[in-house]
């Protein structure tokens, strides 16, 4: 049963979710609470509320923005530049974190970007593309997100609003 099946069986049953309930809070730990776009210069990633992630390419405390930015970006490497939508390549997904961290004094995340930027996690970036972005980007988002509310940036923190 998917995520949204076992929310929907909870909802029928006329009991209230918890979030554990629904999702592996254990695997994807993380998740975006805003409605705002991440923007930098004149890039603008759009991180859908309730996006999940397990915190595996790198650690969302260093530089939350540049974080999300990069693992949305990997779901669906698609951005805005200059209001036009442009689909990235994984270099260039890699750089724009690289140059958040950067932007932020941020040396550790600017490091991650280049080292990422030189193909060593190529087989991720592979793995990704075989997939179908919409279906990648729903199995990583909360069933019915604007249903809960994300107090914290730990998905095992949200709370069923309804």
């Amino acid at each position: 049963m998917t995520p949204s099946e076992h929310l929907d069986a909870i909802l029928r049953a006329g009991k209230i979710p918890r979030i554990d309930q629904v999702v592996d809070v254990e695997h994807y730990k993380y998740v975006w609470g805003s409605h705002q776009a991440i923007r930098h210069d004149n890039w603008v990633v759009h991180v859908p509320y309730g996006l999940m992630s397990d915190g595996a390419s790198c650690v969302p405390d260093r530089l939350p923005r540049a974080f999300w930015a990069h693992d949305r970006l990997y779901l669906s490497p698609w951005a805005d530049y200059k209001n036009v939508r442009k689909r990235l390549s994984k270099s260039q997904c890699d750089m724009l974190y690289a140059r958040i961290g950067l932007a932020h004094a941020n040396p550790i995340v600017f490091a991650e970007g280049l080292i990422l930027a030189t193909g060593v996690n190529r087989s991720v970036w592979r793995k990704y593309r075989a997939q179908d972005e919409a279906a990648l980007m729903e199995s990583h988002t909360v069933p019915r997100p604007l249903c809960w509310d994300f107090r914290t940036q730990y998905t095992r923190d949200a709370v069923w609003l309804g």
